[in-house]
């Protein structure tokens, strides 16, 4: 059992680190999770409380570190981002749900629209392996190769109907030890790095304790 415990230990560190941010995030999953008072909604939002809370503290290791990550620990990194894809997962669905086409279970104000539209950003590549919304163009789109080749096929054709299209976004770590990815958001016509922990703060100050919040309709 000495992964089990180890593992276990990492989250209950980070938590106790972390009090403030931790109360944040069971006011959170509280208050969001009661509007499906029959599901593990609850359950869901406070499993991706303690990853973030977990996340944070390898976000903050990472930021004090001198060296770059390749010289550090790859293999830490590569773990670290498998936690941070898997949060941005979970929290995508959340927001899906929430006011999805047959539930309208929180305001749709326009910080949750732009919440839902980052995360919906980032899942879709991570998951999909495609651009968000490849459906809506008109015609091929000229991008990029990731990880870049440095040859003549660094450019390459992005057909929305070929069945072998793929889409890697570009990835990186902010100054403050957090994944970031350049996301390709087809309604603005533009690209820019959304960073993980900016989304969480931003979830935070929308659902936290200090939020001012009630249900839809009411």
């Amino acid at each position: 059992m000495e992964v089990t415990a180890r593992i276990s230990e990492a989250f209950v560190n980070a938590r106790s680190r972390y009090e403030r941010l931790d109360r944040s995030w069971v006011n959170t999953f509280a208050k969001i999770g009661s509007l499906l008072p029959r599901s593990l909604l609850m359950v869901s939002i406070q499993r991706d409380g303690a990853l973030d809370l977990m996340l944070r503290r390898m976000e903050n290791e990472l930021s004090q570190t001198t060296q770059s990550i390749a010289s550090s620990n790859i293999f830490g990194f590569h773990y670290h981002k498998m936690f941070a894809e898997l949060w941005v997962g979970g929290m995508y669905e959340t927001f899906r749900l929430l006011n999805d086409q047959t539930r309208k279970l929180v305001p749709a104000t326009d910080e949750y629209k732009s919440l839902a539209s980052g995360l919906k950003l980032l899942r879709v590549p991570l998951e999909k392996h495609e651009i968000a919304g490849d459906r809506k163009l008109a015609e091929a789109l000229q991008t990029y190769r990731t990880p870049p080749r440095n040859d003549d096929r660094e450019m390459y054709k992005y057909e929305k109907n070929d069945p072998l299209r793929a889409h890697i976004m570009p990835s990186g770590v902010s100054v403050r030890g957090s994944v970031m990815w350049q996301v390709t958001d087809l309604q603005s016509k533009s690209s820019y790095w959304i960073e993980r922990r900016q989304l969480s703060d931003r979830i935070l100050d929308l659902w936290g304790d200090k939020a001012a919040f009630c249900i839809a309709g009411s």
